[in-house]
């Protein structure tokens, strides 16, 4: 039996009761949302940004945000569960050993294993799975005396995150055949002084403005640290559309095309005399 809730924005400011209105005999356990805004009609919005399920007993085992945050971080791995019996991806570690690197007050997170599969495909039971503390996987916790799975996780973070030090838009590619590809490497070698060589999270929606998570496309690339790709071919029938990306940069990535710009504006005026 599991029970969901469903949160409004900032995560902990607006959050409803635990819902548990059905369990698992017959069919399964059904919690769906037009049931329980008939059940509980004052209780819960009619268009919540987020959903967290656990059982009954507080064991989490999913976390989706609904609202989609064009801002996403890098994927972080810190911990292997063959070392220490757990793969702890907990916020607060993260903090330290990335500092500047994730947005204080993250709204969504997305976990898989380092392979790429979804955390809850595993099969694992999980400690912590959620954007406040972030995720945590104990073998001692496993059933059948399994372990866990090597997971990597990621954040999705305000809009004001990835404008601190951010780049232009890039657009050097169309959704023609085979897909639309906005690969960081090939920014670099195009217009290197544009974009910084490690970048802390990226930005991608369409040339019309729409954020890429609400489109409907499946994307093979989407990491700060490599850049975004969507395939044709991987759309079930449809095709990719056309996309630009933005970069947030380290804040001394900033300062030093900051004064780069001064020295070049120096120059221009010093050539005028």
């Amino acid at each position: 039996m599991r029970r969901l809730y469903l949160v409004g924005f900032p995560l902990l400011e607006c959050r409803t009761p635990w819902f548990d209105r059905d369990d698992p005999s017959g069919l399964g356990d059904n919690e769906t949302l037009s049931l329980l805004l008939i059940r509980y009609p004052l209780q819960v919005c009619t268009q919540p940004i987020a959903i967290e399920v656990t059982t009954i007993s507080g064991t989490p085992f999913f976390f989706s945000v609904l609202y989609s945050s064009a801002c996403v971080t890098r994927w972080f791995d810190s911990d292997d569960p063959e070392t220490n019996g757990r793969d702890s991806e907990l916020l607060s570690g993260l903090f330290s050993k990335y500092p500047g690197y994730i947005c204080p007050n993250p709204i969504g997170i997305e976990v898989q294993t380092i392979s790429g599969q979804p955390a809850y495909q595993t099969g694992n039971i999980f400690q912590v799975y959620n954007p406040v503390f972030g995720f945590a996987c104990v073998n001692a916790g496993q059933t059948g005396g399994g372990l866990c799975a090597d997971y990597k996780v990621r954040f999705s973070c305000p809009e004001k995150f990835c404008t601190s030090c951010r780049t232009s838009w890039f657009d050097r590619d169309d959704p023609d055949d085979p897909g639309d590809s906005e690969i960081l490497t090939d920014i670099q070698i195009i217009i290197p002084p544009k974009v910084c060589s490690l970048p802390i999270a990226i930005e991608v929606t369409t040339i019309s403005g729409s954020p890429a998570l609400l489109t409907g496309n499946l994307f093979q690339l989407f990491d700060p640290l490599l850049g975004f790709k969507c395939v044709n071919e991987q759309q079930g029938g449809g095709v990719c559309q056309d996309y630009k990306v933005c970069y947030t940069c380290p804040k001394s990535f900033c300062k030093i095309q900051v004064l780069s710009n001064l020295t070049i504006e120096a120059a221009n005026i010093l050539d005028k005399y």
